[in-house]
Formats: C-alpha cells, sequence, structure tokens
C-alpha cells in the first residue's frame, strides 16, 4: 500500500468558500500542492517513488521552517549548540590565519619591486627566443648547451646585497665605501638566507599542517553537523506524518517516528563527539608554538649577522668623518 500523502491541515470550514480561498493562499497550502505535485509523480517512477520519500519530506520540513510554519521543531541540546559555535569559532580562526600566513609561500612578498624585475626578465627571454629562431641549428644548440643563469632569490634582503656587491664593484672593493658595500653585501645575502628557511619552516610545520586539520578533524565535525539537520529533518517529517495519519496507519507512522529519534540521537552523539575531538586536538597549539619559533630563529640570526658588522661600519664612518675634517682644515 503507498504511503498517504501528509497534508498541514488549516482548520477551515469545508463549505465556506471564503476560507477555502483563504486556504488556497496559505503558504502551507502552496508547499503542499508543489510537493504533492513532485511525489505523484515519483510514484510513477517505482521504485524510485519509496527512496525519494524520505527525501521529500526533508524538502517539505525544510521549507515549512524557513516559512516559519512548521510545528514543533526539535530542539538539539544546549551543549551541542555550545560546540557548534566553538568548533566555527576555531575553523574561523584558523581559516584567516592561513589567509595571512600563506604569504610566506611566496619569497617576494617584502619585494614588490621584483614584480617588474620579472617583467623585464619575460621580455628579454621571449626577445632571446625570437633571436634563437634567426641562428643556424649548430649556433643553437651551442647556446641551448650553455649554462643558463641562475636566478636570485626575489627577496628584500636579496635585492640588498646585490645592489651591494654591485655598488661595490662600481665604486672599488678598495675604497671604504666599496669595502662597506661588500661587507652589507655578505650579511644581506645571509639574512635573505635565513628568511628563506622561515618561510619553508613556516609553510611546512604551520600552513599545511592546519589545512590538514581543516580538512580531517573540522571538515569530519561538520559533516556530522550536516548530517543531524538531515535526520532532524526527517523526524521532525516523521513526527508531522503521525500527527496527520489516518487510524488505520497511526501505528506504523508512530514506528517511523521511533526509528527516526534513534537516528537523530545517534546522530547527535556522533557529532558531539566529532566535534570535542576537534576543539580537544592539541595539534593548534604545536602549529602555533613552530610559527613563532620559526620566526624567532629568523630574526635571531638576522640580528646577530647585523650585530656583527654595525661596529665595522661605525669605524669606517668615523675614520671617513676624520679624514673630511682634516682635508677641510
Amino acid at each position: 500500500m503507498s504511503e498517504p500523502t501528509l497534508r498541514v491541515v488549516d482548520a477551515l470550514p469545508e463549505n465556506d468558500a471564503a476560507n477555502r480561498a483563504a486556504a488556497n493562499r496559505n503558504p502551507n497550502v502552496i508547499l503542499n500542492n508543489a510537493v504533492d505535485g513532485f511525489v505523484n509523480f515519483g510514484s510513477k517512477l517505482n521504485p524510485f517513488a519509496q527512496r525519494l520519500n524520505k527525501g521529500i519530506g526533508q524538502v517539505r520540513q525544510y521549507a515549512q521552517e524557513k516559512l516559519g510554519t512548521a510545528e514543533d521543531i526539535t530542539e538539539l541540546p544546549q551543549e551541542y549548540k555550545d560546540l557548534e559555535r566553538r568548533v566555527d569559532a576555531l575553523r574561523n580562526v584558523q581559516v584567516n590565519l592561513l589567509k595571512v600566513t600563506r604569504t610566506y609561500a611566496n619569497p617576494s612578498y617584502d619585494y614588490p619591486v621584483q614584480i617588474q624585475e620579472s617583467l623585464l626578465g619575460i621580455t628579454n627571454t621571449v626577445t632571446s627566443q625570437f633571436q634563437a629562431l634567426a641562428i643556424s641549428a649548430a649556433e643553437r644548440a651551442t647556446t641551448t648547451d650553455a649554462k643558463q643563469p641562475v636566478e636570485p632569490p626575489k627577496t628584500l634582503s636579496h635585492a640588498i646585497g646585490r645592489i651591494a656587491a654591485e655598488g661595490s664593484q662600481a665604486v672599488g672593493a678598495q675604497e671604504p665605501l666599496g669595502m662597506a658595500l661588500e661587507t652589507l653585501s655578505i650579511v644581506s645575502e645571509q639574512v635573505g638566507n635565513a628568511r628563506l628557511v622561515m618561510d619553508q619552516t613556516i609553510v611546512s610545520k604551520f600552513n599545511q599542517p592546519t589545512q590538514t586539520t581543516l580538512n580531517t578533524l573540522i571538515e569530519q565535525a561538520l559533516k556530522a553537523r550536516r548530517n543531524v539537520q538531515s535526520v532532524r529533518l526527517s523526524l521532525d517529517a516523521c513526527k508531522g506524518r503521525y500527527r496527520a495519519a489516518r487510524p488505520e496507519r497511526s501505528e506504523a507512522a508512530h514506528l517511523d517516528v521511533e526509528q527516526a529519534e534513534d537516528l537523530f540521537v545517534a546522530a547527535v552523539e556522533e557529532a558531539t563527539s566529532l566535534m570535542k575531538a576537534a576543539l580537544e586536538d592539541p595539534e593548534p597549539f604545536r602549529h602555533l608554538a613552530d610559527l613563532v619559533a620559526a620566526q624567532v630563529a629568523y630574526h635571531k640570526q638576522a640580528h646577530d649577522a647585523l650585530v656583527k658588522i654595525a661596529p665595522e661600519l661605525d669605524e669606517l664612518q668615523v675614520t671617513q668623518e676624520s679624514l673630511y675634517r682634516n682635508s677641510r682644515n
């Protein structure tokens, strides 16, 4: 026997034409007519209609809740709702942190001028390729075999180091300014290399494991919550069918409600367990500690390297000032 169609019954006299007209404008009536038409169509496609019944009930219940016409919506435990709020907060924190720390995956984040240099490099590459088309095969083979220049790291410290080195050669490496520039070049390269190590460490020890946490523990908790929502809609739909069932169907509808309640309780327990697991996971603390440790290591190396050359540069500066004053006397 096919399952009776659920209707939200409005208490209106059957023989009252005006009330019937008003009922036809009732959101529940409109919803019932639309859903019932789909169910009647699905019943012609058995056995698929039986599997659609559960989904149709959920859709009907969801629509009624959105319209504000649903009755007796099953309330979730307060502990469950508190866990939902905390998991959402945890997820938002990790997502927002990743939006910022993904910057470390781009080596040139502190040196925007490199974009212009990259465009210039692309232009030179295209020009070289066009020139290669005009030379002979033998010459092209010789050019291909030649060692390609290594692209320098695109960090601010490396850029300072390169410019300082070029400046040292330009003014003369034996000149006082040339010596100062050469010293700055060496240390700047060391600082740049330390920064690249920091970037790689943050990517591997913070960004990647944090994304893994989002994709596993937190996503599992969110999936379980979606299942709770689906099961709850089914439960409330069963309750609605039970309230509207004819006497001969009352017992069967009551059994459906009991089964739906069991599924609902199990789903809530599973989601609660998964949300607690996500919140109690100690790995985010490790990830934060690794993030800070990577920055500490970088700044310490940069500080130590710069502290070493500061007295030398100060001495050169004092010497040049003395020479300058003597030349003026």
